[in-house]
């Protein structure tokens, strides 16, 4: 006895093909979205390819090659380091506190992804060691009746230690100062 199938219309080739036509679609998109990046304004995108700063993009849409490489975005403008307390003594003994604001940008953002500190940790302690090594040699009277002269320097006295991880210090602020007197000043002062 020979059974003869039915011939179907044609539908099970055709949701196969939708099925099919589908995937690849999906498949597609993933890929675009995974190849595409958005750098925002203000922020430079660093490719990173086995570890190492391939290329830097501004911007606007990047392309990576998924899986083998990755983007760091870095803010060009990034927030103050706002406060920042330092603690020193002055050249004739006399021990300050500093609050400060610090203004800073990245200069070359390759440098800043490649070094391995937080940038802004690393640019406060520059900042930190520069005020420290500006305030030892003044006199507390010089540091009092010329601060605004003794912190324009700032920024020229931190820029060799900041620049090794790209970063510029533009300006510094001095928002409040607390001088701790010992003994024997204050004997001289009454």
């Amino acid at each position: 006895m020979v059974c003869a199938l039915p011939l179907e219309d044609g539908r099970g080739m055709e949701s196969t093909v939708l099925v099919v036509a589908g995937a690849v679609l999906a498949t597609a998109l993933a890929t675009g979205i995974a190849l595409l990046r958005v750098v925002p304004a203000g922020h430079c995108g660093v490719v990173i390819r086995a570890g190492r700063a391939t290329r830097l993009r501004r911007s606007g849409l990047v392309m990576v090659a998924p899986g083998i490489e990755r983007i760091e975005m870095v803010a060009l403008r990034p927030p103050p380091i706002d406060p920042l307390g330092v603690t020193t003594l002055t050249r004739d003994g006399v021990e300050v506190h500093l609050i400060v604001s610090v203004l800073w940008s990245v200069a070359d953002p390759t440098c800043a992804v490649n070094s391995a500190l937080d940038v802004r940790a690393a640019t406060a302690s520059a900042v930190e060691r520069g005020l420290r090594h500006l305030i030892a040699n003044v006199d507390l009277a010089h540091l009092l009746r010329d601060r605004e002269d003794v912190l324009s320097q700032l920024p020229a006295t931190t820029q060799p230690l900041a620049e090794h991880f790209g970063v510029e210090v533009i300006d510094v602020d001095l928002l409040d100062a607390e001088l701790r007197v010992g003994p024997e000043l204050l004997r001289l002062l009454t």
